[in-house]
C-alpha cells in the first residue's frame, strides 16, 4: 500500500514494465495474509472462496478473477469504517454453447447477478466471458480496467489484483482462515 492507503497503479521509477503494473498477481495465501487481519475481512475472505468453489461447481475452471474495492485499501484507516465486501471481475469461459450459456447464468443468479454475489458472497462479483466477441471482450476489458483503476469518490488512481481461478490454494487458503480466526478469537467455520 502507498501513502494513499491504496495499492498502487504501478511500482518502480516508470510504468513500462507490465511486470511492475496493476492488476498484480497473487495468490489466496497472500491475500489472505495481507489482507485478513480483522473478523469481517476473514468473513468477506471466506465469502470469496465460498464465491470461486461454487463457480467451479458448474464448470468454470479456468480464467482469472480482478480483485478490488475498499477491500484492498486501507479504508478503516482512511475513514473508520471497515469493508462490506471484496469487488471482483472474473474472466473465463462460460462452458455450453450460446442458448447453454444463457440458461446456466439463468439457474446460476447468485453467480452472475451483482447484488445476489453480494448478498450470498459479499462479494461484489461480475463476469466477462472470454469467448465473447474480441471488439466485446476488450470493451468489458477497458470498462472493468477503468472502474477499478481509480477510487469512486475521489478519482485517485490506484491499482488491483490478480488471482488465478485455478483451485490449487483454496484448501490451503481456508485453513488459513481459520487459523488466523483462532488467533483473533473467533471459531473456525468448516
Amino acid at each position: 500500500m502507498n501513502a494513499a492507503l491504496v495499492l498502487p497503479p504501478y511500482t518502480g521509477a516508470e510504468a513500462s514494465s507490465r511486470a511492475h503494473m496493476s492488476p498484480y498477481d497473487t495468490d489466496l495465501i497472500e491475500l489472505i495474509r495481507r489482507f485478513g487481519r480483522s473478523p469481517n475481512r476473514i468473513a468477506i475472505l471466506r465469502g470469496l472462496l465460498s464465491y470461486r468453489g461454487d463457480l467451479r461447481a458448474i464448470g468454470i475452471c479456468d480464467g482469472w478473477q480482478w480483485l478490488n474495492g475498499s477491500f484492498t485499501e486501507g479504508i478503516e484507516m482512511a475513514t473508520g469504517r471497515s469493508p462490506a465486501d471484496i469487488d471482483i471481475v472474473t474472466f473465463a469461459h462460460l462452458p455450453g454453447n450460446s442458448q447453454t450459456k444463457r440458461q446456466l447464468a439463468l439457474d446460476n443468479l447468485d453467480l452472475f447477478d451483482a447484488g445476489r454475489t453480494r448478498l450470498r458472497y459479499r462479494c461484489d462479483g461480475y463476469f466477462v466471458d472470454l469467448a465473447n466477441h474480441a471488439e466485446r471482450l476488450v470493451d468489458d476489458t477497458r470498462y472493468w480496467f477503468g472502474l477499478f483503476s481509480h477510487q469512486r469518490a475521489t478519482l485517485l488512481w490506484k491499482g488491483m489484483l490478480k488471482v488465478s481461478m485455478a483451485d490449487h490454494d483454496d484448501r490451503a487458503a481456508l485453513m488459513l482462515l481459520n487459523d488466523m480466526e483462532r488467533q483473533l478469537g473467533g471459531g473456525p467455520h468448516a
